[in-house]
């Protein structure tokens, strides 16, 4: 039990929550029972459209066309721009290991291409990996389009093997926009491949999706501070440090963030880790920035959220 609400029932597809009458804030909503079931857009769009569900919560995808046959939904609403995609690296083992290799592959990224294959709810990134909607953002610090340096860079790492570039299938438009741009900077040497989220043995601990070198993945932000992207993804002793980057550079720089309580030379420490991780050492590359997006109906009134965490139950007015 947590905040103005109380778990009624949970189970993998449903989950069902209760006003908490004990609760001693104010919050101005009228909602008593918020009901969640697990769904996809297919399925889900057809009960909206029938009155039998108030709202559609969507995560994490790029395919915004897909959520909205027909064209444009009038009901639906785009957040800021709160969350990341990104190239993620094997840092632990070779060819990806080597920064001259990383840095050969961001500046081979043509970022106005990239831009024609995102949809509305998709803006590309020319910044860090900490997303335009948190304080803390990094502007114009991914490295720019330059073939002619992606080939001194190529040639430094003495890499001349097969480029293999893997993600999720929701992603297909953005990993082929990236695979172009690779192929017109190297010549014919990507290969694509993806999964679904439904594939149990790529998802799985130690599956594809774990061994893959290169891969384009998405970050949301869990509360709303460029730790949660900078320490949680990238500092050597961090859990959830996936593609094991270490820098001990970096690292000093996030720990003296951590512990300056003036709020302003915090971000400039953290704004120095990012350039670091980002413009010098590509400990990933920078993709889009991603928005949410909810289909609300209009008899429901007060809806916000942020990030994967944050959002307004109890605040919301349901007017029949």
């Amino acid at each position: 039990m947590s905040g103005p609400f109380a778990i009624v029932s949970r189970t993998d597809d449903e989950l069902v929550l209760k006003r908490r009458l004990d609760y001693a804030r104010p919050r101005p909503g009228n909602a008593d029972t918020i009901r969640f079931l697990r769904s996809s857009i297919a399925d889900g769009l057809p009960r909206y459209e029938r009155g039998e569900s108030e709202m559609i919560m969507v995560r994490y995808t790029p395919r915004l066309a897909d959520l909205m046959p027909g064209g444009v939904h009038t009901d639906a609403s785009l957040g800021p721009a709160a969350w990341s995609a990104y190239i993620r690296f094997d840092h632990t083992r070779a060819p990806t290991s080597d920064v001259e290799l990383r840095r050969a592959l961001a500046h081979a990224i043509d970022r106005e291409a990239l831009a024609a294959a995102c949809p509305a709810n998709l803006v590309v990134a020319t910044g860090g990996i900490v997303p335009p909607a948190l304080q803390g953002h990094t502007p114009e610090i991914a490295l720019r389009f330059d073939p002619d340096a992606a080939r001194d860079h190529l040639a430094r790492s003495r890499f001349d093997g097969e480029l293999e570039l893997a993600g999720m299938e929701v992603w297909d438009e953005i990993l082929m926009a990236v695979a172009a741009s690779w192929e017109q900077v190297f010549g014919d040497r990507v290969v694509v491949r993806t999964w679904s989220w439904r594939n149990e043995e790529a998802m799985a601990a130690g599956g594809r999706a774990d061994r893959a070198p290169i891969r384009v993945t998405g970050w949301f932000p869990g509360y709303p501070d460029p730790e949660y992207y900078l320490r949680l993804l990238f500092q050597s002793d961090s859990r959830t440090n996936e593609g094991g980057f270490s820098h001990p550079p970096f690292d000093k720089l996030i720990e003296q963030a951590r512990r300056e309580r003036d709020g302003r030379a915090r971000l400039e420490l953290f704004h120095a880790a990012e350039r670091l991780a980002v413009a010098d050492q590509v400990a990933c590359i920078p993709l889009v920035y991603g928005r949410n997006v909810a289909y609300v109906k209009p008899d429901v009134q007060g809806w916000w959220e942020f990030g994967k965490s944050s959002a307004s139950f109890a605040d919301l007015v349901v007017r029949r």
